[in-house]
Order: structure tokens, then sequence, then C-alpha cells
């Protein structure tokens, strides 16, 4: 756990690496077998690293230029890392290559992201649809089964008069709640997968649904008890919590990072970044394109080479 937390913003910390600066000609490093020259080292920077430290710098510029990251935001994430590391913290930081300055710099960077996230990945709609949600509890079952057919034929057999638990423990592939008759106890928003969730708070009580697909599957569900959730608090006291409780969904799923990816890319071509240096040309003009643009290029490509390969079989 604790590795990881430094290991989430050590690439951030590579901007440092083309920070030196002072007379090209002078040492940066001095040893018997010889020198290391301020040029030498950020030529070999650029060479190992430029095309990432550019998008860092790129991502930063843009990303500041519509968010505002406090000193206090920072120290307040950065003495949160401390805490969790202790006495051992300094040491954490040497081993990952960091200085605290630099670990304080790839944190705003960080911040940053997930301002951008929280404003542009998570509409206001979905915030408040999943406020209203947060007031209610749910007690249900369900059944999940392979695929839509047998999920048809488990409805079936329940309308025709046989009893949910007994359906749930012949035909639910969900082991631990086919054994109780498909049970699930109380639950609520966020406890589920998005489909099973949205499906489960629109069912009246003691209906069931139609069969809900998701990532595990189809799931037959009725909802037998709902109640009110005690001390939710007004909207606007609610929704920074549930913007970070959504991001954190986004990131666990790795959507946040293809999120992210459109978002700086869309920011950056509307910023209009150039550069006459060969090297990094190519690496600035790959920031700008997004996951549509690049899966509509590969497309592309696929249907030329598949018509080369059919013109060679022709001739």
């Amino acid at each position: 756990m604790k590795k990881t937390v430094l290991s989430l913003t050590l690439a951030a910390s590579i901007l440092a690496l083309g920070a030196c600066s002072g007379a090209d000609s002078k040492a940066l490093v001095t040893s018997k077998v010889g020198d290391i020259s301020v040029s030498d080292f950020n030529e070999k920077a650029k060479t190992l690293t430029g095309s990432y430290v550019l998008q860092q710098m790129v991502t930063e510029k843009v990303l500041a230029d519509k968010y505002e990251v406090t000193d206090k935001e920072i120290k307040e994430q950065y003495d949160a890392t401390a805490s969790q590391f202790g006495d051992s913290f300094a040491q954490a930081l040497a081993e990952n290559g960091l200085t605290e300055q630099g670990f304080k710099d790839s944190l705003r960077v960080q911040l940053l992201q997930e301002k951008a996230l929280k404003d542009k990945a998570i509409k206001e709609e979905d915030v408040k649809k999943y406020y209203e949600q947060m007031k209610t509890e749910l007690n249900g079952r369900h059944i999940l089964v392979a695929d839509e057919k047998t999920a048809k034929e488990a409805i079936e057999k329940i309308k025709g008069g046989a009893s949910f638990a007994d359906v749930a423990k012949e035909y639910s592939t969900d082991t631990g709640s086919a054994a109780k008759g498909g049970e699930l106890g109380w639950f609520t928003v966020g406890s589920m997968v998005d489909e099973f969730n949205d499906a489960a708070y629109a069912l009246p009580l003691n209906t069931l649904s139609e069969p809900i697909k998701s990532s595990y599957g189809y799931h037959v569900i009725e909802i037998t008890e709902k109640r009110d959730v005690k001390d939710v608090g007004a909207f606007k006291d609610e929704e920074e919590k549930i913007r970070t409780t959504m991001l954190n969904k986004l990131t666990q799923t790795g959507e946040a990072q293809t999120l992210l990816k459109d978002i700086i890319a869309q920011l950056a071509k509307d910023a209009n970044f150039k550069t006459s240096d060969k090297e990094l040309k190519e690496a600035l003009k790959s920031f700008t394109i997004t996951s549509e643009e690049q899966a509509k290029a590969d497309e592309e490509a696929a249907k030329k080479a598949a018509d080369e390969s059919k013109d060679k079989e022709s001739k």
C-alpha cells in the first residue's frame, strides 16, 4: 500500500530531469573517469525521457490554465502521504529518486488531473442521480446466469409459480447468494456494478426485472424492501464526496486513464502547441490525438492493409 502511493506519482517527478540549468559546458558531475556536463545530462535526459517529460509539461500547462491547485491542497496530500510512511518517509523518497519538492510538484500535477476528471468526466446529472439514490437503502435478491436465454427461463419458472429461492439455488452462478436463495441483504448505491445498481433502484417493490446484462453475466433482480438512509446531507454538502467516490471508481476500472488522455488531448489541441524540434514533433502531435481519433486511424490503417493484401493475392 505504501509503495503504491509513491509509485503513482513517481513518473511525474521525471520532470526534474530536464530542469538542470547553468552554463552548458559546466560540469554537473565530476569523477576520475570523466565529467558529465549540464549539456550532456540534458541531452541524455531528452533522449531517454524527453517525450514523457514534454507530455507532463504540456499536461501541467493546459490543466493549470483551467484549474487551480492551492498550496494548502498540496500540503494536505503531502502530509497524508508522509503520515503513512512515518519515520521512513525520507528514505522512501530517496529510494524512489524523489526530493521533497519533486514529490510536491508531482502531487500538483496529480491534483490538477483529479480536478479535470471531476469536472469533465463526471456529469452533473450522474452526480445528482447518485445523490438521490444514496438517500435510499435496498434489500433484494438476484439470480445470476451466463446468458439472456437462461435468465428468461428462470423468470418464466418464477412467474409460473416456482419460488425465487428455489430457482436461485437451481440456476444462479453466484454461489454466495445462491445458497441463500439469491438473498443479497441490504445494500446502498455504489455497492453493485452500475447496470445492476440502476436497475435495482428503478424497480418497484416485489417486481421481477427483465434480464439485466453486466460484466458478470445476466441478472434477474427483485427488490423486497426499501428504507431511508439517515444523516444524508444537502446536495451541496455531499457533492464533492460523491465526485470523489465516482472518480475512485473510474480509477479502479481503468477508465480514468483513457478519459484523462482525451481531456488533455483536446485541451492541448485547443492550445495549439507547436515545436520546431524534430525529435519532439511527433511526440507533441501524439498528445493531441483522442482515443476516438486513434481508433479511427487504426481502423483505416487496418482497412488499407487488408486492401493491399487483397491486391497482392489477386496479382
